[in-house]
């Protein structure tokens, strides 16, 4: 029977705060965005693929924060809200009028009491930002770290990501894949993504002879 292709379906992840895993890679970094002030600036630092989007989401609930889209953002949309959420800052072509409006809106948000939510892979000091008080204002900020995944967030990321898809593995299948999977968030749902393509496509379920076939290189030599 030859492969079907199977169609991209949506996934809609489970974001709320009771799904959350804290471990010791992202307990400091949790504790600070939950007890962050109504006024407040911090920026969550960590790894892609490892929970800061779903921390965001978390302190949007509990602050009523709203979203920035920094690219449409005007200083008027700032009025709307006490508190905002800007994710993947690193992300944006930071040439001088980001610059500039990136300075305009910490500045604003100081003024107001306004509290702000910034998420990144990288530290500002790896941005290349020309502007030097932008640059200075970013890393006074205070820092919630989230660390390489441990071996708890390895395992509470490769549940969520098959749950999220609802996939259904043995016991067998998890202890073949955890130690072998990179400890890189990114990298753990890519890997469930290609297992949930596969299945689909080849009617298969989801065993270590298909995880081993899938994967390959994707996984750390068999010992």
């Amino acid at each position: 029977m030859p492969r079907q292709i199977p169609f991209a379906l949506p996934v809609d992840p489970a974001m709320g705060e009771d799904d959350f895993l804290v471990t010791s890679s992202n307990q400091e970094a949790a504790r600070q965005v939950n007890e962050a002030e109504p006024s407040s600036l911090l920026l969550l630092l960590g790894p892609k693929g490892t929970g800061k989007s779903h921390l965001a989401r978390i302190w949007k609930k509990r602050l009523d924060a709203a979203t920035l889209d920094f690219d449409d953002m005007t200083v008027d949309a700032l009025q709307d809200a006490r508190a905002f959420v800007w994710e993947d800052a690193d992300q944006l072509p930071w040439d001088a009028a980001h610059e500039e409006k990136a300075f305009h809106l910490l500045n604003t948000l100081r003024e107001r009491k306004a509290a702000l939510l910034i998420t990144a892979s990288l530290a500002p000091a790896q941005w290349e930002l020309a502007l030097a008080d932008l640059r200075s204002r970013l890393l006074a900020l205070p820092v919630a770290q989230i660390g390489t995944p441990d071996d708890a967030l390895v395992a509470g990321l490769l549940l969520k990501h098959l749950n999220d898809r609802q996939l259904r593995v043995t016991e067998d299948v998890l202890n073949y894949l955890l130690p072998r999977l990179p400890r890189e968030g990114a990298r753990i749902e890519e890997a469930v993504r290609k297992l949930d393509r596969a299945s689909l496509a080849d009617r298969r379920a989801i065993t270590i002879p298909l995880a081993r076939e899938i994967l390959g290189d994707f996984l750390a030599v068999d010992s």
